[in-house]
């Protein structure tokens, strides 16, 4: 079974003002960025469909091993480039993913999800959706392809695929970039921004814990951790006088995140093994380490201590101690005299985090949470 991809880039970038597929792209073209999303995500191979200015986007595919296809009506709009494309696919093409280049920030993740599904379970077609609204690029069955070849444009290729949506699946993913186009300046200083992601946006996290179906309170809790993490790296990060800095954005997301499978059995182990899947491997080791610390006296204190100490000073969004976090665990197992141990154990190594945080920050813990916990009383 092979899955082609189409890359559209035929277009004349009239309200960016600049050819679009060229662009500068978190060390790369926007081209590049598609097909690296297509390609790692499962494609079979890349077909790129040039009209405006091909000669500079047609050298661009080909420097990268792709395909070019050049459309010679591409002054009539983007639909004549789709109809140019499927008529070029080859024989064995059992079904495509259509990518516009002005939507680069798709993740290979969304892409190999897409494969997957189809591959599990061939339809008409499949669209990936963020939060419910469906974007880019769906992947259509090429059993479509003379009926697109036959359409008179009215409507573009929405209309065709509006047809079969009683056999159209939707997929839901944790992938804002699905949604975000580069139809201005503006849009491509956003998308320059969104490029550099390592971790989920605050968009993202909403819709991980949709899709992981994390309770309401739980998410509540793990908003009050994130608080909590940001103020106490800020606290550190002042104290380091910002040399060598924890990264905001990587503690409050790790933060957000770090319950997000708590209705599964060891759910640490489970909320990485979900943001990793996901594409989002850089918090996935934060998450997973969230149960216990185990940091050596000579390492420096990193974004991982930071989350594991906010999200044991909270009880949902009550601050506690942490004699009081653990004391309900110990007394739940105080006839197991091996689990008392190994709890006991966590708890000796989390005073001494924190001490040893309070000391380097040059705060008092407490005090620093103060807000949150007057929050929580309100």
């Amino acid at each position: 079974m092979k899955i082609y991809g189409l890359i559209l880039a035929a277009g004349f970038s009239s309200r960016m003002g600049k050819l679009k597929a060229l662009l500068p792209l978190n060390g790369c073209t926007v081209l590049s960025r598609c097909i690296r999303s297509l390609v790692n995500g499962g494609a079979a191979d890349i077909y790129v469909v040039t009209g405006h200015k091909a000669d500079k986007v047609g050298a661009e595919a080909k420097v990268l091993g792709m395909h070019e296809i050049f459309n010679p009506d591409y002054e009539q709009g983007m639909f004549s480039s789709v109809k140019k494309g499927v008529q070029e696919l080859p024989d064995d093409a059992e079904a495509f993913l259509i990518l516009p280049v002005d939507i680069p920030l798709v993740r290979s993740s969304t892409i190999r999800a897409l494969t997957f599904d189809y591959s599990s379970a061939p339809t008409d077609i499949i669209y990936p959706c963020f939060r419910g609204e469906r974007g880019h690029p769906p992947l259509i069955n090429t059993k479509l392809i003379p009926e697109i070849i036959a359409h008179d444009g009215k409507g573009g290729l929405r209309t065709v695929l509006e047809r079969h949506d009683s056999n159209a699946r939707d997929l839901n993913m944790p992938d804002i970039g699905i949604l975000h186009d580069l139809d201005t300046p503006e849009d491509y200083e956003k998308a320059r921004q969104i490029s550099r992601r390592r971790v989920p946006l605050p968009e993202e996290c909403e819709a991980l814990w949709e899709l992981a179906d994390t309770p309401l309170q739980t998410r509540e809790h793990c908003k009050t951790v994130a608080e909590a993490a940001c103020l106490m790296a800020e606290a550190l990060n002042k104290a380091r006088n910002h040399n060598k800095p924890l990264d905001l954005n990587i503690v409050k997301c790790a933060a957000l995140m770090h319950d997000v499978a708590k209705l599964k059995r060891n759910h640490e182990a489970a909320g990485a093994a979900i943001l990793a899947g996901y594409g989002f491997s850089g918090i996935a080791d934060i998450v997973a380490a969230h149960r216990d610390t185990d940091i050596k006296p000579d390492s420096p204190l990193t974004e991982r201590e930071i989350v594991f100490l906010a999200d044991k000073l909270f009880q949902g969004t009550n601050p506690v101690s942490l004699d009081q976090r653990y004391g309900k665990t110990l007394e739940r197992w105080k006839d197991d005299p091996e689990a008392v141990t190994a709890i006991t154990g966590r708890l000796e190594r989390a005073k001494d985090l924190l001490l040893r945080y309070e000391q380097e920050a040059g705060i008092n813990v407490p005090e620093r949470l103060a807000p949150l916990a007057a929050k929580a009383i309100l």
